[in-house]
């Protein structure tokens, strides 16, 4: 009986000395907004295309625009602003989230200019604060060419906030205040250094 009892023991005692034998796991690498998140990474990067190269629906013809709007508090909000969107013509609504704040959107520049698309998002009760937009820009190598980017783009007037600039992705994404600059301006910014914006 002695033995069993001695025998039970060791058996249990045995899981606990392997485990404290392992070492600790190594702490986690920090990374960058944009690789900590990479579905995020993944929508701007851009996913497979499902359609075929001549289409010329909006899903792929249509310029993409990301709008900062506050006050959604809930989907009420959110529902809102995408019928309100949906009743213009040559807008493709991809989201709107209260969580983020974001509106994203294709819109055909034909058919609708970007005016009439943040008047619907105000008349609706609501402020755009803001615009974000991404942009891949070839030639960042690692965190120092990153930063020159970031400084040229905080220079610019209207930059609101440089939400990040990533080397390993080669994506820059900056919100700015579209009433004081635009895409066209950021991406000029950045090609005033020596890396380059090939969208």
């Amino acid at each position: 009986m002695k033995s069993i009892f001695v025998s039970l023991l060791v058996l249990s005692l045995a899981p606990l000395a392997s485990a404290q034998e392992q070492p600790a796991p190594a702490p986690a690498k920090k990374d960058c907004p944009l690789c900590k998140l990479p579905g995020r990474a993944a929508l701007f990067a851009g996913g497979p295309a499902a359609c075929p190269a001549d289409c010329v629906k909006l899903c792929c013809k249509g310029i993409p625009v990301t709008y900062l709007v506050a006050g959604l508090v809930c989907d009420r909000c959110t529902d809102k602003i995408t019928a309100a969107l949906a009743k213009i013509g040559g807008v493709k609504v991809e989201a709107v989230s209260h969580e983020t704040g974001q509106t994203v959107l294709k819109y055909d520049p034909a058919k609708v200019q970007p005016a009439q698309l943040t008047a619907a998002i105000v008349n609706c009760g609501y402020k755009v604060t803001g615009e974000q937009a991404s942009f891949k820009v070839v030639g960042l190598i690692d965190d120092t060419s990153a930063a020159v980017v970031e400084k040229a783009l905080v220079a610019l007037q209207g930059v609101q906030q440089v939400t990040a600039v990533c080397h390993k992705s080669g994506r820059a994404i900056v919100n700015f205040d579209p009433a004081k600059t635009d895409r066209t301006q950021v991406a000029a910014a950045i090609n005033t250094t020596r890396f380059k914006v090939t969208d």
